[in-house]
């Protein structure tokens, strides 16, 4: 099977290129960029997505909008595409980190610094909602899927997140079939064992050991004032809908989004419901 993390995925009618953008601390992280073969006049595109998310996971969408609209898809740094010197330890894995992360991709592509639509999910949308209290870029709309504000990982995870790296191969096995059991969509069941089976085993340690005690401040969140769309799906048994919910209460210039599953949100057929939440200027 073709190595979802060196893959440059090609799609019809647009140009494609993959560059590897170096931080201050040694680590690398890949930023794919697409650009229209017809000139267009909407809005530039920016996607940052989830927790270790592969590109397939996001393919449906890509392949709609890419031949439209200029698309910057950003892989943050537990992805497997990411290179690094030296052994990882877990503040490189940090959300902090990951912001830094993304305020220097912008400096690389100022292009995307102002003006374009976002598109992020769970720990991409967590990175976003940081960045937009620093008011690292300014957005002309942003819409996230399943943002947290904090982790709330139950006693039992945390154990075995905890445990030493080289007894992880078994569980990875042991986590899907859990998730096979667990997920009502099979869609979504699909996406995370592809997620599980690609994913660097370390690097998700650390970054999960890193958000123990994250928790994002209230004023940073009523601090921004961008127009943000909450999206949010009853069915989704991973991702609380009731935290979002909150979340969107606590922001000034949010509008909540119910979908059918957290696999439409994924799908091509969101796309229609964002653009109109993007173009309502």
């Amino acid at each position: 099977m073709e190595n979802p993390w060196t893959r440059i995925p090609k799609v019809a009618g647009a140009k494609v290129e993959s560059k590897m953008v170096g931080m201050d601390d040694g680590w690398s992280i890949r930023v794919i960029q697409w650009v229209p073969e017809n000139d267009s006049d909407s809005a530039p595109l920016v996607m940052v997505p989830g927790w270790n998310s592969v590109y397939e996971g996001w393919q449906d969408i890509v392949e709609e909008w890419a031949p439209k609209r200029r698309l910057t898809y950003i892989e943050t740094r537990e992805k497997g595409s990411a290179v690094s010197t030296g052994r990882a330890k877990k503040s490189d894995l940090s959300i902090r980190r990951s912001v830094e992360d993304l305020k220097t991709v912008i400096s690389e592509f100022p292009e995307i610094s102002s003006g374009s639509d976002w598109f992020a999910s769970s720990l991409g949308a967590t990175i976003i909602l940081e960045a937009l209290a620093e008011r690292a870029f300014k957005p002309r709309s942003v819409a996230l899927l399943a943002p947290n504000t904090s982790f709330d990982f139950p006693l039992w995870s945390r154990l075995l997140i905890m445990l030493p790296s080289f007894v992880y191969p078994p569980l990875v096995r042991l986590a899907i079939l859990i998730l096979d059991f667990k997920l009502k969509e099979e869609g979504q069941r699909i996406r995370y064992r592809r997620t599980l089976l690609a994913s660097n085993v370390k690097r998700l340690r650390l970054s999960a050991m890193s958000q123990f005690a994250y928790k994002m401040k209230d004023e940073a969140i009523s601090s921004i004032q961008d127009r943000i769309a909450l999206l949010t799906a009853k069915s989704d048994s991973l991702h609380s809908d009731d935290a979002v919910v909150l979340l969107s209460e606590r922001l000034p210039n949010s509008q909540l989004i119910e979908v059918p599953s957290n696999q439409f949100a994924h799908d091509a057929e969101v796309i229609p419901i964002l653009e109109v939440f993007q173009d309502d200027n």
